[in-house]
């Protein structure tokens, strides 16, 4: 299962030891946004480490650890997946019951044809409860973040430690 960190604004990114672990147990990709627009996706985990020395300390940042169900192990299906027109960042941790295709993952296609769409053919906005209530109904057991500059949606249930935000805590678990 992927593991989704949603790192706080002036809280440090997890030590490297931690990050490994995580990648050891979704080792499919990595990705990470923040919320001055630093971004990357990656399927070396030497790469993202360098990269997510980009985010800036002051900036929200969202960082997911692929484990593949749907689509290829591709650095085009690591989230989180973003929307220029919206500027709003997705990411997904869990299995929707989606169908794939293109070689899409099932966050993507959630992302792209389903909120997205809701929230142009209805014409919410990103703090409509109507939008979310959409959101709530075919989440599930998953975890969803959302991230729209400085306004971040958390949704299912997370774990704290040290002030960062974790989807699951699989990787604490694992032996190797």
């Amino acid at each position: 299962m992927c593991c989704i960190l949603y790192v706080p604004s002036g809280i440090k990114i997890p030590p490297t030891n931690t990050l490994k672990a995580i990648h050891r147990a979704n080792p499919h990709g990595i990705g990470f946004a923040d919320a001055e627009g630093n971004h990357g996706k990656t399927l070396d985990l030497s790469c993202f480490l360098q990269a997510i020395k980009k985010r800036h300390k002051d900036a929200a940042c969202i960082i997911h650890f692929r484990l593949a169900t749907h689509g290829s192990i591709s650095e085009k299906n690591c989230h989180p997946f973003h929307d220029p027109a919206t500027g709003i960042w997705f990411a997904h941790n869990g299995v929707l019951p989606i169908p794939s295709h293109d070689d899409m993952t099932d966050s993507e296609i959630f992302f792209r044809e389903g909120f997205l769409n809701a929230l142009d053919n209805s014409r919410l906005s990103f703090n409509d409860p109507e939008l979310w209530r959409y959101v709530e109904q075919v989440r599930g057991s998953s975890r969803f973040i959302f991230m729209r500059g400085d306004t971040v949606v958390k949704l299912g249930q997370w774990h704290t430690r040290n002030g960062v935000f974790y989807s699951n805590l699989n990787w604490l678990y694992l032996s190797y």
